[in-house]
């Protein structure tokens, strides 16, 4: 009897308290394929997550490649650069966007790189224009401009006058692939 109680009391604590759901870590196996993907890496392609883990608890964050594989981003501590294998760490469900101009995403590449250097501890803030104020920057503010004032591109037609531009904007297909 007392083996069937506690059968039972096991099987209903499974059944109601269920354990927590843990991600393995994604790791990097080759340096020019994405992390846990057959997918090459491409200066300015567009990391979109609809969530960050600890550095963007907003909802929606994109991130560009540099020409070395990195990741240039704008959180609230600044903007920062990530090595591949740490950013997919750090944000889940990353979708990949490549530009269908290969020049417009080594020009994009190039500036963000430029803006990324000249700001890395620019405010977050995201009130700001989008097209404006440099030392003031979100995710979605140091992608637009990259491609904006290093390529020419306007992704999404934003207007440069525009505030609080959600990533998803960003998903223009005249310009960008989905990988």
């Amino acid at each position: 009897m007392k083996k069937l109680l506690l059968f039972v009391s096991t099987v209903f604590l499974a059944l109601i308290i269920k354990p927590k759901k843990v991600t393995a870590p994604v790791t990097q196996e080759h340096e020019h394929l994405y992390p846990g993907t057959n997918l090459s890496i491409a200066p300015g392609d567009l990391l979109f997550s609809p969530i960050g883990k600890k550095e963007s608890r907003y909802i929606g964050h994109v991130g560009i490649v540099t020409k070395d594989n990195k990741v240039i981003h704008s959180i609230p501590s600044g903007v920062v650069q990530d090595q591949m294998e740490a950013y997919f760490n750090k944000f889940s469900n990353i979708r990949i966007y490549s530009p269908q101009d290969r020049k417009s995403g080594d020009e994009a590449a190039d500036y963000v790189v430029k803006l990324q250097k000249k700001h890395p501890h620019a405010k977050y803030k995201i009130w700001t224009p989008i097209s404006r104020i440099d030392e003031e920057q979100y995710c979605t503010k140091i992608v637009w401009q990259s491609y904006y004032f290093g390529a020419g591109v306007n992704l999404g037609k934003i207007s440069p006058h525009s505030k609080s531009v959600h990533p998803e904007r960003l998903k223009d297909r005249r310009y960008l692939s989905k990988k």
